[in-house]
Parts: C-alpha cells; sequence; structure tokens
C-alpha cells in the first residue's frame, strides 16, 4: 500500500448543486473528515487553481468543463461525486431528469473524472429509493449526505490506491440528462396532470413553473395530481369548497398546493383564494 496524499484540490459549488441557499458544505466537510487537508477551493474559472502540491482532487458541482491538462495535474485523479447510478443519467440535470422521468431509484456515483462527459471509471456507488414526491431540493440534500457518506469512506482508499476503479457497467445503456431552459417553465396545460406534477417539484428554484392563475402571474410552488377526466379545457381553473385550487389538463387535474404571486410571498390555495378568489 502506498503513502497517502494527505492534501486535495476542491472544485465545486454545493450551493449550485442543491438549490438550497443556506446549504451545509457536506462534501467539502468529507473530505476533511476522511484526514485531508484542503489546499486549494475552486468554485470560479480554473485560471484560480494556479500553481498546487496536491496529486489528487475533489470536484462536486463544478459546473465547468474540466480540460485534460487539468486532469493531468493529478496523478492520482480528479475525483467525482455525481448524483445519479452511472451510466444513468450522465449530464448537468440528473436530480431533475430522475423526478421528471418519475423514477423509482437513483443514487450516488464516486468515479474518476475523464475528458467524456461522466464516463469515468467508478470506485463505488449507493442507491437511493425514491418515493415519487421528493422536490428538487429534498432529493438533491439526500444525495449530497450520501455522496458525502461514501466519499469519507473511499477517499483514504483512492489516496493510497488501494481502491482500484472499475469501468461503468454497460456503456451501451447509458442515458443522459439534458440541459433545462427558461421557457420549459411556462406551464402547458395540455400535457398531463402528472406530468406537470412532476415539473413542479423538478423545476421548483429554477427554471419554476410559471402561469397565469385568475389574471394573477404565480409561480406554483407545490402541487398534486387528480385522477378524473376533466369537463372543460386544459388551464380552466375551479374553487373548490373556498380551500382548493383544481386545473383541467390535458388529462386529469392538478391540484395547486402552494403558489407563490408576483411580488408575493408563497402561500397556501386557500390564502390565495381568499386574497384573489374575486377573479377566480
Amino acid at each position: 500500500m502506498k503513502k497517502m496524499s494527505k492534501t486535495v484540490v476542491f472544485f465545486g459549488n454545493e450551493k449550485l448543486a442543491t438549490g438550497i441557499s443556506d446549504v451545509q458544505t457536506l462534501i467539502k466537510n468529507a473530505v476533511q473528515a476522511a484526514g485531508f487537508e484542503i489546499e486549494k477551493v475552486i468554485t470560479g474559472p480554473l485560471q484560480e487553481l494556479g500553481a498546487h502540491s496536491s496529486q489528487l482532487a475533489v470536484l462536486a458541482a463544478y459546473g465547468r468543463i474540466m480540460p485534460q491538462s487539468v486532469l493531468d495535474q493529478f496523478p492520482l485523479g480528479v475525483i467525482n461525486i455525481h448524483p445519479s447510478l452511472l451510466p444513468l443519467y450522465r449530464g448537468t440535470t440528473p436530480i431533475e431528469q430522475v423526478i421528471l422521468d418519475g423514477a423509482t431509484k437513483t443514487g450516488v456515483s464516486i468515479m474518476r473524472l475523464t475528458a467524456g462527459m461522466d464516463e469515468g471509471p467508478l470506485y463505488k456507488q449507493k442507491s437511493l429509493h425514491l418515493r415519487g414526491d421528493e422536490s428538487k431540493a429534498e432529493l438533491a440534500e439526500s444525495l449530497q449526505r450520501l455522496g458525502a457518506e461514501l466519499l469519507t469512506e473511499v477517499l483514504p482508499k483512492i489516496a493510497t490506491q488501494a481502491l482500484p476503479a472499475r469501468n461503468q457497467p454497460h456503456p451501451d445503456r447509458a442515458t443522459y440528462s439534458r440541459k433545462l431552459t427558461k421557457d420549459e417553465g411556462n406551464i402547458d396545460w395540455t400535457k398531463p396532470a402528472l406530468q406537470l406534477e412532476r415539473e413542479v417539484r423538478a423545476f421548483a428554484g429554477w427554471p419554476k413553473s410559471r402561469t397565469i392563475v385568475g389574471n394573477k402571474e404565480v409561480i406554483i410552488t407545490a402541487a398534486h395530481f387528480l385522477a378524473g377526466r376533466p369537463s372543460q379545457k386544459p388551464g380552466a381553473v375551479e374553487v373548490i369548497n373556498k380551500s382548493t385550487v383544481q386545473v383541467a389538463c390535458g388529462t386529469d387535474y392538478l391540484i395547486i398546493d402552494k403558489l407563490k404571486p408576483a411580488d408575493k410571498s408563497e402561500m397556501s390555495a386557500a390564502e390565495f383564494i381568499r386574497g384573489y378568489g374575486q377573479n377566480l
């Protein structure tokens, strides 16, 4: 067993990964818990790296392409914590994509970064089963914690080369998450209600789920699906018992649980009805 390298460079922005404004730096803390000193933290352009003595680097939600010239500076590798079970959901939005797809399972992969998009060999993976109602922030935080636990476990073994990386299984079955656009946040009520419910969860934070309810621009922040054959055209709003806002979709209904009118704080559907019900 070789002597362990004791310093690492950390590339990343964990707030970017989770969308949580007061997020804890769990991955960064895990590096230190594993017995390493962080020589540098790089959150911006690679020009910030400069001279360093670390043979190992850790990357989490860095959001920038890592060229081979930088990878070559770390003989023990750049270790990436990717929030999916690779080779599934390679790319930049794996958390959003598993929600949009209605997946029942996801997880975390600890891998060695290569020039290919999330194609590097794996050190360890761990699964996380999904309930089907997780918000993006909730799922991101769960995966961040899982990734931190795994990293603390495997990083010393990676540093001493006691844990070999293995090629990703079935690379021919790889799937890719896609880059989201702001326009996707404009709700299309002709879609099935179940898909819109997933979009509300997946798009929380950005690009958000925007629409007009009662002549008022709103962002829907929480909603659920209700089976039923709409008697009105998609987008028609109905108030039930002065407490429930349901909207007809291409199939079934979307029940709005919480929403945020423009320039207002988030509120429940009942509060929205009390304030804006005359326009519904």
